[in-house]
């Protein structure tokens, strides 16, 4: 090999080096058109909460004392001593241009009882107080049962009554139907707090200070079981618990991840094409204008990614996505860089990007090993580039 041979590949694999650091650029670009995206589906989310409601927290009722006589103390709350909750949740997608938001209606059951220290009570006024995080939320007027009466409809989330009563306890029962997205949170302010939640989501997520004690998670929904002591919230500032109704894999997040190695998997491929150059029997050059274009092409594979995934599941927009990219990449080696000379390393190449976007995929789906996959991957991937380039002579 002449000086010349050799200056002209030592120049050729810093022009590659040179391609890599200027296609960081258009994946910037690419990193904030996912972005960007991501907003507008925030955008879609907000709006439908605007017209339906945002996501609920149930929260403990509250009992108040009033007396009026007692001017330092005219107001004394009591103590919740257990509370009681059982929700229904019925999910269901709502469009809202291309993007689907899962919204829910929720049938609640509240029970529990109130400790009453200050009995006998005589014509003292009660002020019962319940809420949610979004009254918006609510679709039909409340029930409650109070202290022994029947139920009552109340227009207001507050129900007020003049007590008399010897009972240490006074027991309540609240029934009412609200609306809300996303997300559905309990209070648990009692002594004692026994959550129930059943939903036909077919993958939930748990959420909050408290993981379920009990739960089972089937394709038909869910059902879940909190107990919670007071002394377990004692360290809490407003301990929540609940359930989360949101698709399990968002294609924007899996997106953005998957941008983050988009230099990886270019220098991989530029790495491919040069070891194919300073191997090859054959004088095949290419030109540093064709590493540009296919480095492009790979770039559109994210664009092809986000763009099918609002209209398809992931798995599939990612295949897909992948599928043309090696395609296009493959038939350009052949047709143009190669001129139909062979089809071997067109094969090859198409093989090796099948290989690093499976790679790549497992990588997204694993989030919790992708650390150790990816180690061991690129370990076996500097092991392969270390052999294919045992015989090239570095200094001759």
């Amino acid at each position: 090999m002449n000086e010349v041979s050799k200056s002209s590949k030592v120049k050729k694999f810093y022009i590659i080096l040179g391609m890599l650091l200027l296609l960081l650029i258009p994946i910037i670009f690419l990193d904030n058109i996912v972005s960007d995206r991501e907003s507008y589906k925030d955008l879609a989310v907000r709006n439908v909460a605007a017209s339906w409601a945002d996501s609920q927290t149930i929260y403990a009722p509250i009992l108040i004392l009033n007396y009026p006589s007692d001017k330092k103390n005219p107001q004394r709350p009591l103590e919740l001593r257990n509370f009681n909750a059982d929700i229904s949740v019925n999910v269901e997608m709502r469009k809202k241009g291309i993007f689907h938001v899962p919204v829910y209606v929720a049938d609640v059951s509240l029970k529990g009882d109130f400790v009453n220290p200050y009995a006998p009570l005589k014509r003292i006024k009660a002020d019962l107080l319940f809420r949610v995080s979004d009254s918006k939320g609510f679709i039909s007027q409340p029930q409650i049962k109070f202290a022994g009466k029947d139920f009552v409809t109340v227009y207001d989330n507050e129900y007020s009554r003049v007590l008399t009563t010897t009972d240490e306890t006074l027991p309540f029962e609240i029934k009412y139907k609200i609306r809300g997205l996303n997300n559905l949170y309990v209070e648990p302010e009692g002594q004692n707090n026994e959550i129930n939640i059943t939903g036909n989501w077919p993958d939930p997520s748990f959420q909050g200070d408290f993981l379920p004690a009990q739960r089972e998670v089937t394709n038909s929904g869910f059902k879940a079981e909190w107990t919670v002591p007071a002394i377990a919230t004692t360290s809490l500032q407003n301990p929540v618990l609940g359930a989360s109704f949101l698709t399990p894999v968002d294609n924007y997040r899996m997106a953005i991840r998957a941008v983050k190695y988009a230099f990886l998997f270019l220098s991989l491929t530029f790495l491919s094409f040069f070891i194919f150059e300073i191997t090859s029997e054959k004088e095949n050059r290419i030109h540093q204008l064709q590493y540009l274009m296919m480095g492009g092409a790979m770039l559109i594979f994210y664009l092809l990614l986000v763009s099918i995934s609002e209209f398809l599941p992931f798995g599939f927009a990612y295949s897909f996505a992948a599928a043309m990219t090696i395609g296009l990449i493959g038939l350009y080696t052949y047709f143009v860089i190669l001129k139909r000379e062979s089809k071997r390393f067109p094969v090859l190449i198409c093989a090796i990007m099948a290989l690093l976007y499976l790679f790549l995929y497992v990588l997204l789906m694993l989030q919790d090993l992708s650390l150790i996959i990816g180690s061991f991957g690129l370990f076996l991937i500097m092991s392969l580039v270390m052999y294919s380039t045992r015989n090239v002579k570095w200094y001759n």
